[in-house]
C-alpha cells in the first residue's frame, strides 16, 4: 500500500494575506483577538459577543465578498464558565421546554442543548440563542430529543467525543491544518480532472473515487466490500496514483458500510486530512463504525482497524448541510444535495478549477415521481436541478431490474405477514440498521395503526436499529414532509407502533425465537453477512410456518443472495459443531423496498436531471446491470432530453478517466 505519512503542502501566505486584510477593513469595529483558518472556514475569534449579534449583515456580506465561508466565534477568554451557562439557559428558557442535556464544543464555541423543542428554545428570530450568546458568550445549537420509546441517552452517547479535552486540542489542530491545504496558493492551475475507480466499479460494494486534478487529490467514499475477506474487502488503495500524503480530503456521501467502511484504515495509516460529511451520516457514521469493529473481531477475530482510528477520524469530520457551498482543496469546492438513499444521503457536486469542469457524483439514490405515489415514504425523491454538470458518476445497482411498485409492495409485505400470523409463524426480515429498517417500521406503524396487521404481533427489533432510529427521530428535518409533520406538529413518532419491542439483551431474543405466539423481527446485517440475523435465522429456518422477507439488494457471495437463488441447505456451527441446516421456511423477496433506483427510475433521473452532463460514468453495478442501462442510455439518449449524445463510459476498478480536457470522442 502507498500509504506513508502525511505532509501538509507548503504553500504562500498571499492569499491568506489577502482575506486577513479583507476581514480587518471590513470588521474593523470588532475587537478581534485572532483569525483562523480553520479547515473550509475562516474563522474569527472577537472578545465582545455582542459585536457578533449587532453585526450579522456585514459578516454575510464579507463572506459573498470573499466567497468563503467566514463565521465569527467569541474567543474562549469571553465565554463564561460551562456551569454558568447552564443555569442560565435552565432558568432563562422557556416553560414548556425541556432539557435533557448539554454537550459543549469547546473548538467551536457551541452548547449543544438536546430538547424537546428545539425551536422553541432557540425563539422566533432567534431571540433566545442570541440572549444566550450575549450574555455567555457560547452560541446555543438545539437538537431535538427522540420521542419515546427512544433515548436521548444514544444522541448524547453520540456526541461523547466532542466534549473529550484531549480531543479537542487534536481536533483544533486539524481544522488548522486542514485550512493550510484548502487556503495555499495553487501551485498549478487545474491542468485535468481524472477519476480513478478504487473500488464499486464493474460491483457492488467498497465504494472508493478518487479525483485528481493535477493540483489536488480528493477521496470520494471508501467502503467495504459487503462479502469479502482478505484482499477483496479493501478498495485498491495501492494504486501509484494513490499517496496519503497527497490526499487532500475525503467526502462521505452516505453511512452505509460499504461507503464508509474503510475510511478509519487510512488513517491507521496516516492520513490525517479532513472528512466532510452531512450532521445525520456524521452520527450515524460513529454508530456504524463501532458496531463494525465489534462484529469484525467476533465473526472473523480480527478487526482491520481498533476504536482508537474511529476516534482519530471523529476528530476530523466537518459537517456540511444541504446546499452549502464548501471549499475542500485550492481549486475544488464542494456542495452536497439530497440523494433519497438514507437519512442524510448526499449527491456531491464538485465544482473543480474555478468552473473549469463540474462532476455530480450521486453516491446511491432513489427517485421517484412524486404526483400520485401513494406509498408512505420517508425521504424525499434525489435532487436533479443544478447550475452546472459536466460528468456524472451514477449509480447502476438496479440498472437491469424494474422493482415493484412501492405500494404494491407494501401490500405484499402486509399481505404476508397476515398469512405467518394465521400459521402461527414468524417472519423474519434482514434490514441494513439505516435505511431499509426505517422505512419498514415507518410502513409497519402505519399499518398497525390503521389495523390492517393485527397489534398482538410482536416487532422485535434487533442489531443497531434501535440505536440508528433514535438518530433518525432526531432529524426531522431531513425527512419526507409527512414523516417531519408528524414528529414536529403532531408530536407522534411515525417509527414506534405500539407493538415495537427492542431487543437489548439475550432474553429477548431468545423470547423472540422460542415463544409459540407468531412475531415479526427485524434484524441486522440486510445481506446476512453477520449481525443477529444469523442466529435467528439458524433457529427459525427449519419451520415451514415461519417466512424470510428480503426487502433490500442482495450482493453477489453474500448468504442472503444464496438463499435467495434458491439454495436451500447451508452448513451453519451450532455448540460448537457443525451441522446442515435444511431451509423450510417460505422465503420471498419484495423488492420494492429498496432505497436505490429502479432501472425506470435511474433513466427518469436523467431525464429530470439539468443541466444534462456531456459524459456519464456508470458504477456501482453488476456487470448484468451496467450493460443494460449503457444500452438504455445510449438508445434513448433524444428520449433523455440529451441535446446530443452523451458519452457513456463503463470502466472496471483501477481505469483511470481523464474528463477534463477531453477534446476526442469515439463513437
Amino acid at each position: 500500500m502507498h500509504l506513508r505519512q502525511n505532509g501538509v503542502a507548503p504553500g504562500s501566505q498571499d492569499l491568506r494575506g489577502f482575506i486577513i486584510i479583507s476581514i480587518y477593513k471590513e470588521l474593523g469595529g470588532a475587537d478581534i483577538a485572532s483569525i483562523e483558518f480553520e479547515g473550509p472556514e475562516i474563522a474569527v475569534y472577537v472578545k465582545n459577543p455582542k459585536f457578533i449579534l449587532e453585526n450579522e449583515e456585514k459578516i454575510k456580506a464579507l463572506a459573498r465578498k470573499l466567497r468563503k465561508r467566514v463565521v465569527v466565534r467569541t474567543h474562549p477568554d469571553a465565554r463564561k464558565d460551562k456551569e454558568y451557562t447552564k443555569r442560565f439557559i435552565l432558568e432563562n428558557a422557556p416553560d414548556d421546554v425541556t432539557v435533557e442535556g448539554f454537550i459543549f464544543d469547546d473548538v467551536l464555541g457551541e452548547v449543544r442543548v438536546l430538547t424537546n423543542k428545539p425551536g422553541k428554545l432557540v425563539g422566533k428570530g432567534k431571540w433566545f440563542a442570541n440572549k444566550v450568546l450575549a450574555e455567555t458568550g457560547w452560541r446555543l445549537v438545539s437538537f431535538r430529543s427522540p420521542p419515546p420509546p427512544f433515548s436521548s441517552k444514544m444522541i448524547l452517547h453520540v456526541f461523547t467525543w466532542v466534549e473529550n479535552k484531549e480531543k479537542a486540542k487534536e481536533r483544533r489542530r486539524a481544522l488548522k491544518e486542514a485550512g493550510e491545504r484548502i487556503f495555499r496558493d495553487t501551485v498549478s492551475s487545474t491542468r485535468y480532472v481524472r477519476i480513478i475507480g478504487l473500488g464499486g466499479f464493474g460491483e457492488v460494494g467498497r465504494s472508493a473515487i478518487l479525483l485528481d486534478t493535477g493540483e489536488s487529490k480528493v477521496l470520494l467514499d471508501a467502503g467495504a466490500a459487503p462479502d469479502a475477506l482478505g484482499d477483496n474487502m479493501y478498495p485498491h488503495f495501492n494504486v501509484p496514483e494513490f499517496l496519503i500524503d497527497q490526499l487532500d480530503a475525503i467526502v462521505v456521501t452516505h453511512a452505509h458500510m460499504d461507503h464508509i467502511g474503510m475510511i478509519p484504515l487510512l488513517f491507521k495509516y496516516g492520513f490525517r486530512g479532513p472528512v466532510y460529511a452531512t450532521p445525520p451520516t456524521r452520527d450515524l457514521m460513529y454508530l456504524m463504525l463501532q458496531d463494525f469493529i465489534k462484529v469484525s473481531s467476533e465473526q472473523m477475530g480480527y478487526a482491520p482497524y481498533s476504536r482508537k482510528e474511529i476516534e482519530t477520524m471523529f476528530s476530523r469530520v466537518i459537517t456540511v448541510d444541504y446546499g452549502v457551498v464548501t471549499d475542500v482543496a485550492p481549486d475544488v469546492k464542494l456542495t452536497f444535495y439530497n440523494a433519497g438513499h438514507i437519512l442524510g444521503s448526499a449527491m456531491a457536486h464538485l465544482h473543480i478549477g474555478q468552473g473549469k469542469h463540474n462532476v455530480l457524483y450521486t453516491g446511491d439514490i432513489k427517485y421517484y415521481r412524486i404526483k400520485g405515489d401513494r406509498a408512505i415514504r420517508m425521504l424525499s425523491p434525489a435532487h436533479t436541478q443544478f447550475q452546472r454538470v459536466e460528468t456524472i458518476i451514477m449509480e447502476s445497482t438496479y440498472g437491469a431490474t424494474e422493482q415493484q411498485p412501492r405500494h404494491e409492495a407494501e401490500e405484499e409485505l402486509i399481505r404476508t405477514i397476515n398469512e405467518v400470523y394465521k400459521r402461527r409463524g414468524k417472519v423474519l426480515i434482514p434490514v441494513m440498521a439505516v435505511g431499509r429498517a426505517q422505512e419498514i417500521l415507518l410502513m409497519l406503524s402505519k399499518a398497525v395503526e390503521e389495523g390492517r396487521i393485527p397489534q398482538d404481533m410482536p416487532i422485535y427489533i434487533d442489531g443497531l436499529i434501535f440505536e440508528t432510529t433514535a438518530i433518525h427521530t432526531a432529524y426531522p428535518e431531513w425527512l419526507a414532509p409527512p414523516v417531519k409533520n408528524s414528529i414536529l406538529r403532531d408530536e407522534k413518532n411515525p417509527f414506534a407502533p405500539p407493538n415495537l419491542v427492542p431487543v437489548h439483551d439475550r432474553s429477548k431474543r431468545q423470547e423472540a425465537i422460542w415463544s409459540n405466539e407468531p412475531a415479526i423481527v427485524l434484524a441486522t446485517s440486510g445481506m446476512m453477512t453477520g449481525g443477529p440475523i444469523r442466529e435467528y435465522f439458524k433457529y427459525l429456518a427449519e419451520d415451514p410456518r415461519n417466512a424470510l422477507v428480503f426487502v433490500s439488494y442482495q450482493a453477489q457471495g453474500t448468504l442472503g443472495r444464496r438463499i435467495k437463488d434458491g439454495e436451500r441447505e447451508i452448513q451453519v456451527e451450532d455448540d460448537g459443531k457443525i451441522r446442515v441446516l435444511k431451509i423450510n421456511l417460505e422465503v420471498k423477496a419484495i423488492e420494492g423496498f429498496s432505497g436505490h433506483a429502479s432501472r425506470s427510475e435511474l433513466l427518469y433521473f436523467l431525464k429530470h436531471l439539468t443541466p444534462k452532463p456531456r459524459t456519464v460514468i456508470l458504477n456501482h453495478g453488476e456487470p448484468a446491470a451496467l450493460a443494460s442501462l449503457y444500452k438504455a442510455i445510449t438508445g434513448r439518449w433524444e428520449r433523455l432530453g440529451f441535446p446530443s449524445q452523451p458519452e457513456v463510459l463503463v470502466p472496471e476498478n483501477l481505469d483511470a478517466i481523464k474528463v477534463y480536457p477531453r477534446t476526442l470522442r469515439l463513437r
